[in-house]
């Protein structure tokens, strides 16, 4: 059968069904993310290791229940919602993105639209028939243009939602009843700089600042606020470019981050993470051993990143392969660089994408012993550039100096300092130029013999033949 080390519900009931369905899911960790604060106080959640909510409202309500709460907004494709240069619309109309229930008031939208004269341009699809009868009219007498169907199997493909939103002059989000924490659509109207109006509820809590970035309204002065934002140009092109400022820092990379940090959180508990950067070129068969050695290590609360720096000896394939089967998550990167020695650059990139606590940096031509992250995570004070020993034909090398191809720093520590000098673009120097640059900002180097590595392939000293 198959075997889980973590599972993540995205809704709570439906959590609760699959484990009566599967008894043996009770006992694997487990996270829990909910999606709208309306049933927040329902349960004490005590069934799940973690929660994860968006919101800061839903935040402080589960804190009260539950030890282990994370808050992680959500994200959106930056690159596919980019900001809109053409805007605003020819035609003026009001927009509305979601489904068709009586909590997100695309009939409200709709009277007060046609009220002030206004179209309304929806997509999504219609959830509940019944409340669809009550807005139906206004497609009727053309207020609105509504395009899906019955069913989320009739929604609009998503390439019509990046460019429905070039026909809005204004996105609205009447939410209420705290059934949201979003929503998505109000970061992908704000990403696209389409100005946006929103209830106090899901994530417009936290995001929008009132006349900055975004119009916040209530049931009582919608009609007000929407004629407002519709009627001037001048506060229109405020509220775009305040809320494409503000919602450039919600990428759906910085949500899978923390989702990731979540989930070995979730796992390893207080343990420290360790991201061991392994840089690369051209050693595609002694990586197997590298890589093979950190996966052996006793240490769990670990995730191997590989830095290639031009390979082309199917080193990527390799990786891919060896990935499919290790239990450690294994991140590969590729630095873009074809000719120059690019070993600073390719450490750095490691570096960035990392999620851990420490930074082990590890030559393809070295493998841990199982002890050597326990070593490592044992010795990680501040400010602090940790190395070790190395192994060579069975002998310890009698060289104690300084060298960073096995070597771990606190990550805070190291990006505060600068990471590594990536003007050093040929073999030599970069290890006393950091001793100099790190010490300069009262780092001290610290030799672990404790902590070993045995060389299983020569060094070699260039990264190209001429």
């Amino acid at each position: 059968g198959v075997s889980f080390d973590l599972w993540h519900a995205q809704y709570w009931n439906s959590a609760y069904q699959l484990m009566e369905m599967m008894p043996e899911l009770k006992s694997v960790p487990k996270v829990l993310t909910h999606h709208n604060h309306y049933h927040l106080d329902e349960r004490a959640w005590d069934d799940f290791e973690s929660l994860a909510i968006a919101t800061n409202f839903g935040f402080e309500k589960l804190k009260e229940k539950h030890k282990a709460v994370y808050k992680i907004p959500m994200g959106i494709d930056l690159d596919e919602y980019s900001y809109l240069g053409d805007y605003p619309p020819a035609a003026p109309a009001v927009g509305y993105v979601g489904r068709v229930v009586p909590h997100k008031n695309l009939f409200e939208i709709c009277r007060v639209s046609k009220k002030l004269g206004y179209k309304v341009l929806g997509t999504g699809y219609i959830d509940k028939p019944d409340y669809w009868a009550m807005v139906e009219p206004f497609v009727k007498d053309e207020t609105l243009k509504f395009n899906g169907g019955f069913g989320r199997g009739h929604m609009m493909p998503e390439n019509f939602q990046v460019e429905f939103y070039r026909q809005m002059t204004c996105f609205v989000m009447y939410s209420s009843d705290e059934k949201e924490t979003g929503t998505v659509p109000l970061l992908e109207a704000m990403a696209r700089g389409v100005p946006v109006l929103a209830t106090a509820q899901g994530m417009a809590r936290d995001l929008i600042r009132d006349g900055e970035n975004g119009i916040i309204f209530n049931a009582d002065n919608f009609e007000e606020k929407l004629k407002m934002v519709m009627e001037s140009p001048e506060l229109r092109e405020k509220l775009r470019k305040n809320a494409w400022n503000t919602i450039k820092n919600y990428s759906e990379q910085a949500m899978a981050r923390d989702f990731a940090r979540l989930y070995y959180r979730t796992l390893f508990g207080e343990q420290k993470l360790v991201s061991v950067i392994i840089p690369t070129f051209n050693r595609a068969e002694s990586l197997i051993d590298t890589i093979g050695s950190v996966e052996n290590s006793n240490y769990q609360a670990k995730e191997i990143i590989i830095c290639d720096d031009g390979s082309d000896d199917g080193t990527e394939e390799v990786v891919k392969r060896l990935k499919a089967g290790l239990r450690t998550p294994i991140l590969y990167l590729k630095t873009g660089t074809k000719l120059e020695y690019g070993l600073a650059k390719a450490r750095n990139c490691g570096a960035i994408e990392s999620l851990g606590d420490i930074l082990l940096f590890l030559d393809d031509r070295f493998t841990l012993r199982p002890d050597t992250l326990d070593v490592v995570v044992g010795n990680s004070e501040k400010k602090c550039f940790n190395f070790g020993a190395k192994v060579v034909a069975g002998e310890v090398s009698s060289k104690k100096n300084f060298i960073e191809n096995f070597a771990w720093i606190n990550k805070k520590d190291f990006i505060e300092a600068g990471m590594f000098c990536e003007r050093i673009t040929q073999y030599g120097g970069l290890s006393e130029e950091t001793r100099l640059r790190f010490g300069s900002q009262n780092f001290y180097f610290n030799y672990i013999p404790e902590a070993k590595v045995d060389q299983v392939v020569g060094v070699s000293r260039g990264k190209k033949k001429d």
